[in-house]
Parts: structure tokens; sequence; C-alpha cells
């Protein structure tokens, strides 16, 4: 309840600074992509839930465009506390496809993407393992600097499917939503 709560006030401060809510002289939106290629990122939220989050952005893509590649690993992401017998390994990646509301390749953006996802794991029962495919749509915001320093939040939503096999070997396939939520990446472009 504490890393939620920290993660929500961080999350609350950043928002409301006068330092992202307003221009200042490091900031320079008249230069598409200010003269970037490409740029990575990481989730510092993230890791104080021991998740491993990052993406690659490839700015190249067009003046109002970009292609995102995200990726994810989380070692026993749903563990409540230690005496849990469960070994889980999560491993997402996939591809968005971001466009942004004007030809700086900042400020708001609608996105599109893919994503593919695949947990092994164990517990007192045996050995399971499946993958999951999502079709997301969403949007989010970004701000870069001219030196190439930026932050960006994202949300999106919509349709996964995929199979669990158990440690019998029965296959378990099914449907439902799915969300994906950057809540706050930081990131360097070149």
């Amino acid at each position: 309840m504490k890393k939620i709560l920290f993660t929500a006030a961080l999350a609350m401060f950043l928002f409301s600074s006068t330092g992202f809510a307003q221009s200042n002289t490091n900031f320079n939106f008249n230069d598409e992509s200010h003269g970037k290629k490409m740029g990575v990122a990481i989730n510092p939220v993230l890791a104080l839930f021991q998740w491993g989050s990052g993406e690659i952005n490839l700015w190249n893509v067009d003046k109002k465009a970009e292609i995102n590649i995200p990726v994810q690993y989380a070692h026993n992401p749903f563990s409540i506390d230690d005496e849990d017998n469960v070994d889980v390994n999560l491993f997402m990646t996939g591809v968005n496809y971001r466009r942004f509301f004007n030809e700086k390749q900042s400020g708001f953006f609608a996105q599109a993407g893919w994503h593919y996802m695949h947990g092994s794991g164990s517990d007192e029962f045996g050995s399971v393992s499946g993958s999951s495919n999502s079709v997301l749509f969403g949007f989010g915001y970004r701000v870069i600097s001219k030196d190439g320093f930026f932050w960006g939040t994202s949300f999106s939503m919509g349709k996964t499917w995929g199979s669990i096999e158990d440690n019998s070997g029965d296959t378990i396939s099914g449907s439902g939503m799915a969300l994906d939520i950057d809540l706050l990446k930081f990131g360097i472009a070149w």
C-alpha cells in the first residue's frame, strides 16, 4: 500500500509541477523531434515493484509519428508475501504506432499497437506456462527538451487472447480485456 501511495503522490507532484506544466528556455518546440532519430526510456515507478520496463522510440518515421517498442520483464509480479510458493517469470514486448497531434513529436499522441506476453512458472502443484497477444488503442503525452531528455506517460486498452498450459498438459484458451498503463517514463534521445 505504501508503494501505491508513493507512486500516486509522485505522479501528482510531477503533473502539477510548474517545471512540467510550463515551458521554459530548455524546451524548444520549433524543431521537429529536435533533430533526434531515436530514444530509449525506462519506467522508474515500476522499478519500485521490481519490474523492468523500458522502450525504444524510432522517430524518423515522419514529422508527426514514431514507432515505439516496449519491453517489460517481471519476476514474481503478483507475489503478496514471501510465503507464497509461486515462482513466475513474465516477459512482454510489442510494437506501437504513435501519431502526434503536432509536428514536434511531443505533446499529446494517439497510439495503436500489438503486444505479446509470455509467462512461465511453478507452484506447489507443478509448472505452468502461457502466452497472450493483445491489440491495444490509447493515448499519451510526452515532453522533450532540445538536449534530448524526455518524459512521457500513456494509457492503452484493448482485446487480449491466449492460452495457458498446466502441468498435466491441458490447455486453457481465453480472451479478455487488455490494459497497459505507463505512469511515467524518463528517457534520452540522440
